[in-house]
C-alpha cells in the first residue's frame, strides 16, 4: 500500500495572475446547521453545501438563494445551469448502509428538479464533479478498505463503471471532488496519524499523488485561481460557517514523492501493569527538540475486548470509542517519522499478554517492523 505524504507547499504550480479583483478570502454570509461540505461554481456565483443546506452567493459570498435539505448533502458540482449534490440519506463508512443519491437543483432560484438512486455507491455517497459528459461520484469508505473508489456515470446518470484508486485507507473516504487543470482533485479528512489534504489523479485515474493541508471541504477553480474551502462552528450557539482561501500555488499532479525514512520520531509502547505516573500524558505531537520527546493527551488505547472482535485486523479504540485497525497504526508510525513525533501504543495487560492474543501481537510486530523501517525510534516496554 502507498504511503504518500507531502507537504502541500513543496510540490506548487503558479496559479494564474488572472484574480487580482477577487479577494484572497471569501465568506459564504449566514451560518448554518451543519458544516461545509463542498463548493462549485459557474464563473458568475459561488454554490455551497453545508449538509443540511445549498446556498447560492455572487463572488462576494452574499446571499442569492438557498435551499434547506435533508442531511446528509455533500459535495456538489455545477454543469449546464443545473447544480448536483451528491447526498447519502443512509449510514456512511458502512459496508451497505447507504441510501446514495443525486438531487439536482435550478443553479439560478435551487429549486429542486429530480433526485436519481445510486444503488452502486454502498458506503454512502458524499461529492462529486464532472469531466466531458461523464459525473464521477465519491464517498464514504468502510474501516479496513485499503483503497478508495470513484464512480463514472454518464450525463443521464446510467452506471458505467468503479476506478479502484490505490491510495490505502483514508478517514471517511474522500469528502470532495473536483476536475481542473486536466487532472481529478480528491478532498480527504485526516485522522490520527493520517493528515488531510488532497489527492491529485490524472484524467485517466490510473495513479494518484498526495498532498497534506486544506482541501478536504471544497476545491474550485476561479478566474485562474484554485481556492479551498474552510469551516467553522460557533461553540455558543452550535451553528457553522464557510469561507473559501485563494491558493498562491496549488499541486502539480505530475510530480512525484514518497515517505523515505527519516530517522526521526519515536514508537512508545507501554501496558497497563506499568507505572505511568512520572510521565506526561502519553500521545504523539509536533516536537522542535529531537532529543525530547513531548507527549499529549491523545494517547492510542488498545483494547483486548475490541482486539478479539476482529480477526483481520485487531480493533483499537481512541478517545470516543471509534475503532481503528492495524493499518491506522502503521500510519501513525508514518506521521512520527515525517513531522518528528510520538506515536504511543497503550496496551492491556504485560508483554507477555501478546503471547496469548495472536492479532494483537501480530499488529504490534506489524507497527514495530515498520518503525524499524523508516528508522523510528522504539522506546518502552
Amino acid at each position: 500500500m502507498k504511503k504518500l505524504v507531502l507537504s502541500l507547499a513543496s510540490a506548487l504550480f503558479a496559479a494564474g495572475a488572472a484574480v487580482a479583483q477577487l479577494p484572497d478570502r471569501i465568506v459564504c454570509a449566514g451560518d448554518y446547521g451543519g458544516h461545509l461540505q463542498g463548493v462549485a461554481t459557474d464563473g458568475e456565483s459561488i454554490y455551497w453545501s453545508f449538509t443540511v443546506a445549498v446556498v447560492k452567493t455572487d463572488l462576494a459570498g452574499k446571499i442569492l438563494a438557498s435551499r434547506k435539505a435533508p442531511s446528509h448533502q455533500g459535495d456538489l458540482c455545477y454543469k449546464d445551469g443545473v447544480v448536483y449534490v451528491a447526498v447519502n440519506l443512509g449510514k456512511f463508512n458502512t459496508e451497505t448502509r447507504g441510501v446514495s443519491q443525486v438531487t439536482a437543483y435550478d443553479a439560478k432560484t435551487l429549486e429542486p428538479l429530480k433526485t436519481i438512486p445510486l444503488p452502486e455507491m454502498p458506503h454512502g455517497a458524499g461529492g462529486m464533479t464532472w469531466k466531458g459528459d461523464k459525473f464521477y461520484i465519491i464517498g464514504g469508505l468502510p474501516l479496513k478498505h485499503e483503497k478508495n473508489y470513484v464512480y463514472e456515470y454518464t450525463s443521464d446518470f446510467t452506471f458505467v463503471k468503479r476506478h479502484d484508486l490505490d491510495t490505502g485507507f483514508t478517514w471517511m473516504g474522500i469528502q470532495t471532488a473536483a476536475h481542473e487543470d486536466n487532472a481529478f482533485y480528491f478532498g480527504i479528512y485526516g485522522s490520527k496519524g493520517d493528515p488531510s489534504g488532497v489527492l491529485a489523479c490524472p484524467d485517466d485515474l490510473s495513479s494518484y499523488t498526495r498532498y497534506t493541508g486544506a482541501g478536504s471541504v471544497g476545491i474550485i477553480k476561479l478566474d485562474g485561481a484554485y481556492y479551498l474551502g474552510g469551516t467553522g462552528r460557533d461553540k455558543a450557539t452550535k451553528r457553522n460557517t464557510g469561507h473559501l482561501v485563494r491558493q498562491k500555488a496549488f499541486p502539480d499532479p505530475k510530480k512525484a514523492f514518497s515517505l523515505a525514512p527519516t530517522g526521526k520520531g519515536w514508537l512508545r509502547i507501554f501496558f497497563e501493569g506499568r507505572d505511568t505516573s512520572g510521565w506526561k500524558d502519553a500521545g504523539y505531537v509536533f516536537n522542535n527538540d529531537g532529543n525530547k520527546p513531548i507527549f499529549s493527551q491523545d494517547a492510542l488505547f488498545v483494547s483486548a475486548k475490541a482486539a478479539a472482535a476482529c480477526k483481520e485486523f485487531p480493533a483499537v479504540g481512541i478517545g470516543g470509542g471509534k475503532e481503528f485497525y492495524t493499518p491506522d497504526l502503521v500510519r501513525g508510525v508514518h506521521r512520527a517519522a515525517l513531522h518528528r513525533e510520538v506515536f504511543s501504543l497503550h496496551l492491556p495487560g504485560t508483554p507477555d499478554s501478546l503471547k496469548g492474543d495472536a492479532a494483537l501481537a501480530a499488529a504490534v510486530e506489524a507497527v514495530t517492523r515498520e518503525a524499524g523501517r523508516l528508522g523510528v525510534t522504539v522506546i518502552g516496554q
